[in-house]
């Protein structure tokens, strides 16, 4: 495994991982995956998941015609954003270090089912990251790329 920044970059990726890399590429860098998971789903598209285990960071890919990645998702507390150690942080402290970098468009949402107890999804739209908090403890982080975004203004252009 090559020496690797911790990194959360929104919209890009984390570290010098990017989002459409494939899944060779990944191997390249950070070797096999623990744990390989194939989901099939007609409605949402199949997907690939591979967890890194010691990091702490699994790599979700969209299979379209060939997989590529859409998703990074991590406990790992060690990540940065913008400098910024994201687990030593509060929930307060996050939305102004997002607000501070120009991110604003912010929804949150508790999560109380068999599932989530307590959690709340704290996401900004804009840089599609989700942080999930529990009993207001930072626990994991998700963020991804846009999809389909040229697609989406060629047919603008049509209209």
């Amino acid at each position: 495994m090559k020496e690797m920044s911790f990194e959360i970059k929104p919209l890009e990726g984390f570290g010098a991982l990017k989002f459409g890399n494939t899944p060779k590429q990944i191997v390249e860098r950070l070797g096999e995956p623990d744990d390989k998971e194939e989901i099939v789903d007609e409605d949402m598209g199949d997907s690939i998941i591979y967890h890194y285990d010691d990091m702490e960071l699994s790599l979700f890919f969209e299979v379209d015609q060939e997989p590529v990645l859409t998703q990074f998702e991590t406990e790992n507390r060690g990540v940065t954003l913008f400098g910024k150690k994201l687990f030593d942080l509060n929930e307060a402290q996050i939305v102004k270090l997002m607000n501070d970098h120009e991110y604003d468009d912010i929804d949150t949402e508790m999560m109380e089912d068999e599932d989530y107890e307590n959690e709340k999804r704290v996401s900004f739209d804009d840089a599609l990251i989700d942080f999930y908090f529990d009993e207001g403890a930072l626990t994991a982080i998700s963020w991804g790329m846009m999809m389909d975004l040229e697609l989406e203004e060629d047919d603008d252009d049509e209209a």
